[in-house]
């Protein structure tokens, strides 16, 4: 009944080693959406672009899976915020957004009134720090503030559970821009894609200009050798291109990993690399019939269900009836206490953990379980992690990762944001649109 069906991508991709007039003058490794942004809007602006994608697929850390009953995310799902950054792309394309309410924890509204404001914990934290103060960790931080201590629980399951980070390690000082970020009008909306977040890969692939563009796959770079105005790059296949420029859109974990090896090494980077994280996050997505929404009362269509419990303390819908999908999320040291099993074993803990949550027969739910997906971002030699966080001295160590060298290496990515949209599909592509003036300027 299953099955993982790959973006489309208009016809073959072409190979720039079997276009022998193709001479690219961008050269952009990734193709998320950071990476397809970049090349969609260089090439519009006549710019000679090649995309190097060591995946077999287009999205990067958007991963939908399309089953016959509709999709199921296994990367990013939520729209946060109605930010310029998406719904441009949405109404220009014409794709369909649903929207689902405030985020979890902003209001006790959605017909659960015990629900934790964890965000009201969190601002009642941070407001005992001073922004531009000396930073400390968020441990730091509720170690030594005189607050109850259930609002420092709720706030801790915030940084630990929506942030995907450790409180040992994050910054104080990166908590206050993210939350001032959130302050934004617009900021509390929430939306998701109904034919799926992999619509709007599939919409700004297709509006790159493939005469000047090029896209290739299953292409892992593994090298770079670099001086200014010129780049050499080397696969894993043993292919070489060269190009004027470079722009890296690969995730944090993958450089922090030394998956791409710079030659010479990348000065300035070492810092903000260092104090840069990556976030952990198991996510277990369960397909089931309407039988077993009838049997349970705890959720209803764009609910979150806060139980504490580990392995997976939140759930939600992620597809409301007739044929729902409820989401079993685990981050930071729950993803971690899931590291390493197959993803079997993570749909069987989440089978096993749901009866308890929803107080149902444990063999009503799995008769009418009609599958179970997850995907280990953690173990992906491509992502090497969720989404990323700043470590204590960190704040602005984004920008600093994100700043071009030589005008000859550019960086993008959700990592390279510093004002507070980093691990976010719209930061992602708010630092492609800077690395491309960037890139247009040298």
């Amino acid at each position: 009944m299953f099955q993982l069906i790959a973006i489309g991508h208009g016809g073959p991709i072409k190979r720039p080693s079997e276009s022998r007039r193709f001479s690219p003058e961008v050269v952009i490794i990734g193709a998320g959406v950071a990476g397809l942004t970049a090349a969609r809007e260089l090439a519009a602006a006549g710019v000679r672009v090649l995309v190097l994608e060591a995946r077999d697929r287009l999205g990067g850390r958007v991963m939908t899976h399309h089953t016959a009953d509709g999709p199921v995310e296994l990367g990013a799902e939520f729209v946060h915020g109605a930010f310029r950054e998406i719904l441009g792309v949405v109404e220009e394309a014409g794709l369909r957004l649903r929207e689902v309410g405030s985020r979890p924890g902003r209001t006790s509204g959605r017909g659960r009134r015990d629900v934790p404001n964890f965000f009201a914990a969190m601002d009642r934290l941070l407001a005992l720090a001073s922004a531009g103060a000396a930073d400390e960790s968020f441990q730091q931080l509720v170690d030594r503030v005189d607050v109850e201590p259930e609002i420092k629980g709720q706030a801790l399951r915030l940084v630990e559970g929506y942030h995907a980070a450790d409180p040992a390690r994050i910054s104080v000082q990166s908590l206050i821009r993210n939350t001032a970020a959130d302050e934004r009008p617009g900021a509390e909306r929430q939306f998701r894609f109904a034919d799926g977040y992999d619509s709007l890969i599939e919409a700004i692939f297709q509006r790159i200009d493939r005469n000047l563009c090029e896209v290739e796959q299953n292409a892992v770079v593994t090298a770079v050798e670099w001086r200014a105005k010129r780049v050499l790059l080397q696969t894993s296949a043993g292919r070489e291109y060269t190009a004027p420029r470079v722009i890296i859109t690969v995730p944090l974990g993958v450089l922090k990993a030394g998956g791409i090896r710079f030659t010479p090494a990348l000065d300035g980077k070492e810092q903000a690399l260092s104090t840069l994280e990556m976030g952990a996050v198991v996510r277990v997505s369960l397909c089931l019939s309407d039988e077993v929404w009838a049997a349970q009362e705890q959720l209803s269509a764009d609910a979150f269900l806060f139980t504490g419990d580990p392995p997976f303390p939140v759930w939600w819908v992620s597809r409301p009836p007739p044929l729902p999908v409820v989401t079993g999320w685990a981050a930071g040291p729950n993803a971690r206490a899931l590291a390493a099993r197959s993803e079997a074993e993570r749909v069987r803990v989440a089978v096993d953990a749901l009866p308890r949550v929803l107080g149902m027969d444990p063999m009503r739910l799995q008769k009418g379980l009609r599958g179970g997906f997850s995907h280990d971002w953690q173990a992906d030699p491509f992502s090497r992690g969720a989404y990323s966080y700043a470590g204590v001295g960190g704040s602005s160590a984004g920008e600093e990762l994100g700043a071009p060298l030589e005008g000859t290496i550019f960086f993008a990515g959700e990592a390279t944001e510093s004002d507070g949209q980093n691990g976010t599909v719209h930061g992602a592509i708010a630092s492609a649109r800077r690395v491309v003036k960037e890139a247009l300027s040298n």
